[in-house]
C-alpha cells in the first residue's frame, strides 16, 4: 500500500505547476464516464488522456507522470487485471479505482497491492479532484526526488576525499574550527575546501548542504 502523502498543494501557483507537468489518464468502458471525467477535469485545467479499455492504456501510455482513474469491471482486461500487469511491467503509477461494483473486500485488496484510493460510482466530484491532485503531486515529488538523487551522486563524486570529509561535519553543523582541529588543517583551508564543495554541487550556504544531504551523504 502506498504512503499517503504528507502535503497536498494549497497555493494557486503551485497546483497550476502540477496541473501543467503531470498527466491524469482515465480507463473506463462507459462513453458517458470518461466524457464526464474528461470534462469535469479539463474544466479545472487537467491535462487528460481517456482509454476505452485497459489494452489501449497500456499500447498508448507514455511515461508522464500524473495518476490513472481506473474502472474495475471492463471487457477483456479487469481493472484489477490491469492493475497487477501495471506492477508487473514497472507502471508505477498512482491508481484510483472509480468503480459502481466494488465492495469493502476489494477496496482492502486493491490498496493491499498498491492502489492510492478507491471510490463508489457516483463519486464526489471535489473527492475525485483533492485526489487527484494529491496523487498528481505525490508522483512528480517522487520523480523530481530520484533525479535528485541521481545528480546528488554524479556531483558528489567530482569531490576530493578531503571534500568529502570537510563535508561530511558541515552537514552535521559542526564549526570550522572544530572541523580544523579533527581533520589536522587550518580553519583557512576549512573554508577553502567548503566554497569548493559549494561551488561543484550548485549551493551557497553550510544550510543548505545541510538540506541537500537531509538523508545521508551515503
Amino acid at each position: 500500500m502506498k504512503n499517503l502523502p504528507e502535503l497536498t498543494p494549497e497555493s494557486a501557483e503551485e497546483i497550476a505547476r502540477v496541473k501543467r507537468s503531470t498527466l491524469v489518464r482515465v480507463v473506463d468502458d462507459d462513453d458517458g464516464m470518461r466524457r464526464s471525467y474528461d470534462f469535469m477535469l479539463k474544466s479545472h485545467g487537467w491535462r487528460v488522456a481517456c482509454y476505452a479499455d485497459a489494452q489501449a492504456f497500456l499500447a498508448e501510455d507514455t511515461d508522464e507522470r500524473g495518476c490513472l482513474i481506473l474502472d474495475v469491471r471492463m471487457p477483456g482486461m479487469t481493472g484489477l487485471e490491469l492493475q497487477k500487469r501495471m506492477l508487473a511491467c514497472g507502471i508505477d503509477l498512482p491508481v484510483i479505482f472509480v468503480t459502481g461494483h466494488g465492495d469493502v473486500d476489494m477496496a482492502v485488496y486493491t490498496m493491499q497491492i498498491g492502489a492510492c484510493d478507491f471510490m463508489l460510482k457516483p463519486v464526489d466530484p471535489q473527492r475525485l479532484r483533492r485526489a487527484v491532485l494529491r496523487w498528481c503531486a505525490y508522483d512528480q515529488q517522487r520523480d523530481f526526488d530520484a533525479l535528485r538523487k541521481r545528480a546528488k551522486k554524479t556531483d558528489i563524486e567530482t569531490l576530493s576525499e578531503r571534500e568529502r570529509e570537510v563535508l561530511r561535519e558541515l552537514i552535521h553543523g559542526i564549526p570550522y574550527k572544530c572541523i580544523a582541529e579533527a581533520l589536522g588543517i587550518s580553519e583557512r583551508t576549512v573554508k577553502f575546501h567548503k566554497a569548493s564543495i559549494c561551488k561543484k554541487l550548485g549551493v551557497r550556504t553550510s544550510a543548505e548542504l545541510a538540506m541537500m544531504f537531509s538523508d545521508g551523504l551515503g
